[in-house]
């Protein structure tokens, strides 16, 4: 909701600001470990984000599904070292907290990246072809067909651990569009918020100060199909349970089950339920990945439950959920007619948990979707569309993109400072995380913001200039993070051409298309940084100050005012999250935006209306980074 303070995400998108004095705050506490949420929260894994309408104006991720990681945010421009870190929040995931501190290696996780980035049977391939060795000699029978024996030296082998999961009867079960028994809930074409073509998109949140037994339920559904439509795009087993190429998450077998562990166990400790549904899976699938500690990861070798048998347990769990939903006391609303409030007291305040929750990993798997080799997933059939302004059937331009022609110039805009209260009240009607509320106050000085955030035609020419390769443009975390991963452009960046010759595509959820030039950059925090400091040393600032990316207080500042803290806390109806639809956002009168999976992917920056301040995406599009952490 437009409350929760900005990204907690992998990549975000930068905006360039620069500023005109210090911030200055005034606030109860300091939050720093909420940083250590973010990662659950809108990114995935510390490697970047990716494609989903993502809601950099500080809406909750769900609603805008369109590219799950984070946008370039806008430049600013300023010396943030010289400010106050105390307040605000910095989408902490991909930055500094995950990258900083990886491990050497598991080597079923780190020493095979090179061949993580295809499909095991490709992998293999190559493997055998690099090592001259003859890919049938190398197999050797086993129960379930063909093991694939280490190979080569250097420490490599096409054997992981991990595969073990593989061959127990799912895969030609899950090769191929899904039918109705993919689905353990509603279909999609049966479920609330789908449209009249069968897409399927985010209702609006639920208002906690009028909740029925229907309400509760249409919510439910929509949450439980749109995530198991995402899975729908897994084709075949191997993506299940192979484990990211960064090994930084488990993989996505986890996740299919974690979901629905989670409302179980909810509901257990607020009351709601007395007994488990499965003790064994609700273990397992309980805690992912603890951000602040690196041994965590070990299950990802582990001998997983089959597909089917999770896709049993959401049976299960998805009847159990059902039931409380129509049954239980505590929401008894008279057949609908008197509507029932439901704060941090109510014992199903855990049921709207599960719903965030759940929202929250629709949009980190999808990001892992991403990472995943193209081969292994597919367009569901009830996901929502692209944004028209891509042409799946045309070449595209790969490189040396055209300011004003390729993508639009990005004027740095004056912005006049003011106050701005940050911290969400309790009684705000929508479910809320801890470290949403408080209160805190910042006085912004006046500013100069980027108009829209940075496209990834404006960073190809980073890029090409040898931003890489320079030292001088990074921090020297982001610069030992870069040297880790040989990162030589953004990750969903696609080669399409010889190296040096800069020449790109552009990688969605489930596609690999022509590069979108006019779209926010997905990068990491340190890509952002590097990316202002090559601004600042190549073009010298419009004032005295760097650039630098904006502050959560500043980017409050530059949001719609119809639409922002203040007009939210005056009336429930200006949290446009509250009140419209995925199908209904891009057609708004006033904040019409790329949020509530309106699209599964970007838009061009210049598409939808400018705030009073003259800046574009202010909600919407992609998670946006800042400069300060997340609290108030």
């Amino acid at each position: 909701m437009i409350f929760q303070a900005l990204k907690k995400s992998t990549t975000s998108a930068p905006r360039l600001l620069q500023s005109s004095g210090k911030l200055t705050t005034r606030q109860n506490g300091h939050f720093h470990t909420a940083v250590a949420v973010s990662l659950s929260r809108a990114g995935v894994a510390p490697s970047p984000s990716f494609s989903f309408a993502t809601d950099r104006a500080v809406t909750k991720i769900h609603r805008h599904m369109g590219v799950a990681a984070n946008a370039f945010s806008t430049v600013a421009g300023g010396n943030y070292n010289n400010m106050p870190h105390s307040y605000g929040v910095r989408a902490s995931n991909g930055g500094v907290a995950t990258f900083s501190r990886l491990p050497e290696g598991n080597p079923s996780t780190m020493a095979f990246l090179g061949l993580r980035n295809k499909s095991s049977g490709a992998a293999f391939r190559v493997q055998c072809d690099e090592d001259e060795i003859d890919p049938v000699a190398s197999l050797e029978s086993g129960k379930n067909g063909a093991r694939l024996d280490a190979v080569g030296g250097g420490g490599r082998s096409v054997h992981e651990a991990w595969m073990v999961n593989l061959g127990r009867g799912d895969d030609e079960w899950l090769t191929g569009p899904r039918g109705r028994e993919w689905f353990t809930g509603k279909a999609p074409e049966a479920c609330p918020g789908v449209d009249k073509d069968g897409v399927i998109r985010s209702l609006p949140l639920p208002n906690l100060s009028k909740v029925t037994r229907q309400s509760a339920k249409d919510y439910f559904d929509n949450s439980w199909t749109l995530f198991e439509t995402l899975f729908a795009g897994l084709k075949g087993e191997e993506p299940f349970y192979r484990p990211p190429v960064h090994g930084l998450r488990h993989p996505q077998i986890f996740y299919y089950g974690h979901t629905p562990c989670l409302y179980i166990n909810k509901l257990r400790v607020a009351g709601v339920l007395s007994k488990p549904v499965n003790a064994y899976f609700e273990s397992i699938f309980e805690v992912g990945v603890d951000e602040m500690l690196w041994d965590d990861m070990h299950k990802n070798d582990m001998v997983w439950p089959t597909v089917r048998e999770v896709h049993e347990y959401r049976k299960d769990v998805y009847d159990t959920v059902v039931e409380a939903i129509m049954t239980h006391p505590s929401l008894d609303d008279n057949g609908g007619s008197k509507p029932v409030v439901v704060n941090q007291d109510h014992p199903m305040w855990a049921l709207f948990m599960g719903f965030e929750h759940e929202r929250i990993h629709l949009e980190t798997s999808s990001v892992l979707f991403a990472e995943t080799p193209i081969e292994l997933v597919q367009r569901p059939q009830n996901w929502p569309p692209l944004h028209p302004s891509v042409n799946l059937n045309l070449p595209g331009k790969k490189t040396l993109p055209v300011e004003s022609v390729d993508y639009p110039s990005n004027t740095m805009l004056p912005v006049k400072g003011r106050s701005v209260h940050l911290g969400k009240p309790l009684d705000f009607p929508s479910y809320g995380w801890d470290n949403e509320y408080g209160e805190r106050t910042v006085e912004v000085p006046n500013f100069l913001a980027s108009e829209h955030m940075i496209t990834n035609g404006e960073f190809w020419h980073f890029v090409a200039d040898g931003g890489y390769r320079n030292k001088d443009y990074w921090c020297d975390d982001g610069w030992a993070w870069r040297t880790h991963r040989n990162m030589k452009w953004p990750f969903f960046w696609t080669a399409a051409g010889p190296q040096g010759s800069h020449e790109y595509m552009l990688r969605s959820i489930f596609e690999e298309m022509p590069m979108q030039w006019d779209w926010p950059c997905n990068v990491t925090y340190y890509e952002s940084k590097a990316y202002c400091r090559w601004k600042t040393m190549k073009d010298g600032s419009p004032c005295s100050k760097p650039y630098r990316v904006l502050t959560e207080a500043e980017h409050h500042v530059i949001r719609h005012q119809e639409h922002n803290l203040d007009a939210a806390r005056a009336s429930v109806l200006a949290d446009k999250v509250m009140t419209t639809s995925g199908e209904e956002f891009p057609y708004e009168a006033t904040g019409a935006a790329n949020l509530n999976m309106a699209y599964s992917s970007h838009s061009p920056v210049d598409h939808f209306q400018a705030s009073q301040t003259g800046h574009r995406d202010v909600v919407g599009n992609a998670w946006e980074w800042t400069e300060d952490h997340f609290n108030p």
